[in-house]
């Protein structure tokens, strides 16, 4: 083991020399900076702040403006968007969450001539109705918080009509797919207790709900996999079912419990926090793909670094490597997602000539996508939180996906030095 570690050492490194990043200064310097890039010389190469900022924000500045843009109304919502289905279980969801992390992290408070803060609120409204449960209602409850955590000042709650704001409180419940009498999640893996436990505990730091019984029993539920010894979580017992939902689980947990200020639960979950992160560091590939078996690969294992990464930064305590060399994997990952991302300026013509071509799903979904087309949602092609959707053109499948990645920036930007030598 220790020689396939040293092997993997090698070879990381090697990839690292390829790219690495800086990008503490996304919070250090405004937001409409362009700044100098460093020039291209004969030692390891690096990608400043400011350069990857820049990209950032002009690529999901400008696609967010178009899917924006496209959506006439919400009153009915459309059907389809870039011509685009918008009936997966999280579209609604994951692209409320998008625009509110982007209004965040750019202050930014309009986009295609729409108030981003009104808009997400309707768009909130539609989960609502819907009856919208677990991701899509953890992507409205970050939604909120991006807009400020003190709900007499936040502008998404102020948009709202009294009524429409008894809608939004119920959209925060947990107790669609949560039942506190028998302390269990509904026809769904044990893992979305980790889910239900960063809803509730959102809800309650926004003054949603004022129950802090109902949150700590939850929370004391979502936390037993880990406080009763287990370093990793079985998402399915008795049987046995171990992969990244067990890493995801345990940073919910520790999330929920952490702005909860339940520092009894952050000691037991430590252990199995460190390990998972070790584990996760020794598997993920130079590329920044995280998992290469159980459920979730493809896309949602590239999806996973970002995520990570941003986690990572924050606590400092779990982290396996230096965080300039977990954030060269950050980048890695952002550009194996970038790279086959066909821009929608180029996608609308070629739907206005033969919209048949809107489907440009990567190679290994494709027969996936066929055999479940028309199937029922839970065995739609992704069941994770970034989006779930059948056989979708891809601008709005994989934009969507991506944009998600912003908000984990910032916690990366935070911790690093002015500039990264991998």
């Amino acid at each position: 083991m220790n020689q396939y570690l040293a092997t993997k050492w090698r070879r990381k490194k090697s990839a690292l020399l390829i790219a690495s990043l800086v990008i503490s200064s996304l919070t250090m310097t405004s937001a409409g900076s362009t700044g100098p890039r460093l020039p291209v010389n004969a030692g390891p190469p690096v990608v400043t702040t400011i350069a990857l900022r820049a990209e950032v924000n002009s690529f999901l500045g400008k696609e967010l403006a178009a899917h924006l843009g496209d959506i006439k109304t919400l009153d009915p919502p459309p059907d389809r968007v870039i011509g685009a289905l918008t009936a997966g279980e999280y579209s609604w969801g994951t692209f409320m969450r998008a625009l509110a992390a982007y209004a965040d992290t750019t202050g930014q408070r309009e986009l295609a001539g729409r108030d981003i803060a009104k808009w997400v609120g309707k768009i909130g409204l539609i989960e609502a109705k819907a009856g919208g449960k677990a991701f899509s209602q953890l992507y409205a409850a970050l939604a909120l918080r991006h807009f400020g955590r003190d709900l007499k000042t936040n502008a998404l709650w102020l948009s709202l009509k009294p009524e429409e704001q008894t809608a939004w409180r119920s959209l925060l419940n947990p107790e669609r797919f949560y039942d506190p009498h028998t302390n269990k999640v509904i026809n769904l893996p044990e893992n979305y207790l980790g889910v239900a436990a960063r809803i509730a505990s959102i809800g309650y730091q926004l003054r949603i709900s004022t129950d802090r019984n109902f949150l700590d029993r939850l929370l004391d539920r979502a936390a037993v996999p880990f406080t009763s010894g287990a370093i990793y979580a079985d998402d399915a017992p008795p049987t046995g079912r171990y992969d990244r939902y067990s890493n995801e689980y345990a940073r919910y947990v520790w999330e929920a419990a952490e702005e909860s200020g339940r520092k009894d639960l952050l000691e037991k979950l430590r252990p199995s926090l460190t390990r998972q992160m070790r584990l996760w560091w020794d598997l993920v590939s130079e590329d920044g793909y995280g998992y290469n078996w159980g459920r979730s690969q493809g896309i949602v294992s590239y999806l996973d670094t970002p995520e990570i990464a941003g986690f990572l930064a924050m606590h400092p305590e779990f982290r396996p490597a230096p965080l300039a060399d977990i954030a060269a994997h950050y980048f890695q990952a952002w550009h194996y997602l970038r790279s086959d991302y066909r821009a929608l300026s180029s996608f609308a013509k070629t739907l206005s000539v033969r919209p048949a071509s809107g489907l440009y799903v990567r190679a290994h979904y494709v027969s996936l996508c066929r055999l479940r087309q028309g199937r029922s949602r839970a065995s739609q092609i992704t069941c994770r939180r970034h989006m779930a959707f059948r056989v979708l053109p891809r601008p709005w499948s994989k934009f969507i996906r991506r944009s998600h990645l912003l908000s984990n920036w910032k916690m990366v930007a935070q911790s690093l030095p002015p500039t990264v030598r991998t």
